[in-house]
């Protein structure tokens, strides 16, 4: 198929049919090509979020590597903005760097623990050389922004929690103004009230700074909070769109059903226990 050099709608983010493969095997084993992704597709309008859901394993992760282009897609088109940047060079990808940011899924393993807040948060700038000042100005801003103290910024991220931990990964991925921003996991391994305060921030931050969210997360509860749009993931394919409360009363694929089946199951277990706890 012919590689179109336009973006073919107005949305930032468009993704047509993604596609990519690992070699499985060992040096005992014939290695075959196995399909991580094949032939996915979504867009996302400015200022919106779409959830992309699905159990362990499913590709949904993978998606987002390639839509970063922390991996290189082995086929597909991944337009940001208005450019293909499936296939630009690492040269050519740096403008778009800024523009596009993602926080993972273990705060604490993306960050040196030895270092200071302030020296976490302000590396993006560091790279692009920006003045000491200004550096300092803009973590204690965001630092602010987030819900931390700018007191704190030259304590060691040791002496932080892990909701903590989460909310200066968040600051760290504004700290270039991105318009987009991947979360992969994000939210996970944190206490339900955690959650559900990292929750709000991500959608007070969305609206303050306009931001467009790619939202990566088996946490079915999480997405229809957050996302505006939810695509179920399965076997790196996509097997069902819809908003959020299509998605959970009139789920159609198998897939879907047994994600809202575990999401009712939880919902009732919390419903137990915070009953229990009065």
């Amino acid at each position: 198929m012919k590689n179109d050099q336009r973006m073919p709608t107005d949305r930032i983010v468009s993704v047509k049919r993604l596609c990519k493969r690992y070699l499985r095997g060992s040096v005992w084993r014939k290695r075959v090509p196995v399909n991580a992704v094949n032939d996915v597709e979504f867009e996302i309008t400015a200022g919106r979020t779409l959830a992309l859901i699905g159990r362990s394993g499913s590709g949904k992760s993978t998606i987002a590597r390639c839509v970063t282009r922390i991996e290189k897609p082995d086929s597909g088109q991944v337009w940001i903005d208005g450019t293909d940047i499936a296939s630009l060079s690492s040269r050519d990808l740096l403008p778009f760097r800024s523009r596009l940011q993602m926080v993972f899924q273990d705060a604490e393993l993306s960050m040196n623990p030895r270092f200071s807040a302030r020296e976490v948060t302000e590396e993006p700038l560091l790279i692009q050389a920006r003045h000491a000042e200004e550096r300092r100005d803009r973590v204690a801003a965001l630092m602010e922004e987030v819900g931390l103290s700018p007191d704190w910024m030259d304590r060691r991220i040791m002496h932080f929690s892990g909701g903590q931990r989460h909310r200066l990964a968040l600051a760290r991925a504004l700290m270039l103004q991105p318009k987009i921003v991947v979360l992969d996991e994000a939210l996970s391994g944190l206490d339900l009230s955690t959650q559900a305060q990292i929750a709000n921030l991500l959608l007070d931050l969305q609206r303050a700074h306009s931001l467009t969210y790619l939202l990566i997360s088996h946490d079915l509860a999480l997405a229809t909070r957050l996302a505006d749009e939810v695509a179920v993931v399965s076997d790196g394919q996509i097997v069902e769109t819809g908003t959020s409360k299509q998605i959970l009363t009139q789920p159609v694929h198998a897939e879907t059903a047994k994600l809202v089946a575990s999401h009712k199951i939880k919902e009732t277990k919390l419903a137990s226990i915070m009953s229990t706890a009065q």
